[in-house]
């Protein structure tokens, strides 16, 4: 993944979309941040490569490459680049996606796409450096975070609930490791509805009690405190159950032993040393106007809702960053990732989905959405971010790989 800014950051990416990962679940919501100070570097995919007959042989790369339960022929996919582009381009038309998106399969096959207006007024176009909100992919983040205190012995796993918050009604029965893994049976703060999963609310409960504007703390007070007053679902307690508010509570314990605000130490421990420039959790004149086809229900995007649940704001190119320094080790320790890269129930790891040798995470709040899949060897990479309603990243991955089933072995 070196290889791919070196020699992009002075140019326009104007090509073509997508990885084959079947879709997850999840869904999100967001708002509030510290941008990252870290200087800009060159972590950008590259053009892609027209590979010819020819020299398709000579790539290091043509191995079986292997995606949860599909396996990937790299000699195949290089004698077809040009049919492939063209078809997956078709795909990204047919799916109706905006946005900006990425694929990388193997060492010789990059494929980028950007489409539609980052802002229609002023004639911006999407590009992979245009941020849009995250939803879930927060969690990554957030999970990553709280391995690297662990590995500073500032806390443990096994603590349980009562260490940081007093008076949790939950306190003694709840640990870090069920936060990080969603086995606590705390109820969600996020209400999704599973017909309809573009349609992301407040639990009615929140609904009506949280303020637009500027008014983060008094928010964040309010979501709090309705999370740590909730009765655990016991029936669900010890099983993965997908809750937001367990990494809501995550980034509050993030603040209290790190000794700094949640946002500051993502920005410091996580952004900076992945060199992600643009992300953070404010918007800035890189982030995407959001446009809704149509409204379904009330905005998300009020301040202190998102959090460390759904509050990250990044663009393609910085995903790209955190997965290098990901599997590098340059965030966390090689111990580290391999405990947050295990199933701990029902394909869930630390913050991410697992299918097979692919993690992933997907994320929507109000227009906007964001997907990022990956595998350890970085042989296989999908990252996209949009900032339409009507564009479904995880779509665009199944449609993409159902026709790439064709390349496989």
């Amino acid at each position: 993944m070196k290889r791919f800014l070196s020699a992009i950051i002075c140019a326009v990416i104007t090509a073509a979309v997508i990885t084959g990962c079947s879709s997850d679940k999840e869904s999100e919501a967001s708002s509030r941040s510290v941008q990252s100070s870290a200087p800009a570097s060159s972590t950008a995919p590259t053009q892609p490569k027209k590979a010819t007959v020819d020299d398709a042989s000579a790539s290091p790369d043509s191995a079986e490459l292997s995606e949860g339960d599909v396996s990937y022929n790299s000699l195949s996919i290089k004698k077809n680049i040009n049919e492939i582009e063209a078809k997956l381009d078709s795909i990204v038309e047919a799916t109706g996606f905006s946005g900006a998106a990425y694929m990388k399969i193997g060492n010789d096959f990059e494929y980028v796409k950007t489409k539609g207006f980052a802002n229609k007024g002023a004639h911006i176009d999407n590009s992979i450096y245009r941020s849009c909100y995250a939803g879930s992919v927060t969690k990554l983040f957030t999970a990553a975070a709280v391995m690297k205190l662990a590995e500073e012995n500032k806390l443990s796993l096994d603590d349980t609930l009562d260490n940081y918050f007093k008076g949790c009604v939950y306190g003694k029965e709840v640990t870090v490791r069920q936060l990080l893994g969603m086995t606590s049976g705390i109820p969600d703060y996020v209400s999704r509805d599973e017909k309809s999963p573009k349609e992301v609310t407040l639990n009615k409960d929140l609904q009506g009690k949280l303020n637009g504007g500027s008014a983060y703390e008094k928010n964040k007070a309010t979501i709090l405190s309705w999370i740590l007053s909730q009765p655990l679902q016991k029936e669900k307690q010890g099983n993965f159950d997908f809750s937001d508010s367990n990494y809501y509570l995550l980034g509050e314990i993030i603040g209290s032993v790190s000794g700094k605000q949640y946002e500051v130490y993502l920005s410091e421990a996580v952004f900076k040393p992945a060199l992600m420039t643009k992300t953070g959790f404010e918007p800035d004149e890189s982030t995407a106007s959001p446009y809704e086809s149509k409204k379904e229900t009330s905005p998300l995007l009020y301040e202190g809702v998102g959090y460390s649940a759904l509050g990250v704001i990044t663009n393609v190119s910085d995903m790209l960053k955190f997965v290098d320094a990901l599997m590098s080790n340059q965030i966390i320790g090689e111990e580290s990732l391999e405990e947050m890269l295990t199933d701990s129930g029902d394909g869930f790891g630390y913050g991410v989905f697992i299918n097979g040798s692919r993690y992933s995470f997907a994320g929507r709040v109000d227009a906007y959405s964001a997907k990022l899949s990956f595998t350890k060897d970085k042989c296989l990479i999908f990252a996209a971010v949009s900032n339409y309603s009507d564009s479904d990243p995880d779509l665009l991955q199944s449609q993409a790989r159902n026709y790439l089933v064709k390349y496989s072995n």
